[in-house]
């Protein structure tokens, strides 16, 4: 048997626009929930991410000044390390600086005094105080002397070259202040 519809066109027109509008609104309704249910995780994430960040810059700036307030402790670590590095050098060369030191005070005459050493490679610097110009001139004189017989045996061509880099009269206290570079061979040291 073949079913009789005896609804007017306009009737089922009218039905099936409402079962379209029943169908999109509640398409629409489902669609306007799973978007705001993805908008609140979203949100939702977004917000944690930026307490997260909060709590990770505090942490930095904390971190920063615990660091901050160490910075004189990494200072004396490495001065303490420079320090070490020269110390292990002199004693581990202390027979050779006090055969140098021993010959230059064997060659400085009785007029002249020594006030200050500084040793670099092959090279050192003096500087003190003399009675006169004269005594100057026969410290450097005894220094490139290479046939100075009151010294160390083996020493005598040890120093190479003098400079006399500066020399000035100091009236208070009546001599003469001098600041002199003594090249050496240091393998005559060894």
């Amino acid at each position: 048997m073949q079913d009789l519809n005896l609804l007017p066109q306009e009737e089922l027109s009218a039905q099936t626009e409402v079962k379209a509008v029943k169908l999109s609104t509640i398409f629409s309704i489902l669609f306007l929930v799973i978007i705001a249910g993805v908008s609140g995780y979203l949100y939702y994430r977004d917000y944690n991410h930026k307490k997260e960040m909060e709590a990770l810059g505090s942490n930095i700036v904390s971190l920063q000044s615990e660091i901050q307030s160490m910075a004189s402790v990494e200072v004396k670590a490495r001065n303490l390390d420079k320090k070490y590095f020269a110390l292990t050098q002199i004693f581990s060369k202390q027979k050779v600086y006090s055969k140098l030191l021993k010959e230059i005070r064997y060659r400085q005459p009785l007029s002249v005094d020594i006030s200050e050493f500084n040793l670099r490679i092959s090279q050192i610097d003096i500087s003190g105080t003399a009675d006169n110009y004269i005594s100057i001139a026969e410290l450097i004189n005894n220094l490139l002397n290479k046939k100075f017989s009151g010294g160390v045996s083996g020493l005598e061509g040890l120093f190479t070259s003098v400079s006399l880099n500066s020399v000035s009269m100091d009236e208070t206290q009546n001599n003469i202040r001098y600041f002199i570079v003594v090249s050496f061979n240091e393998e005559l040291l060894k």
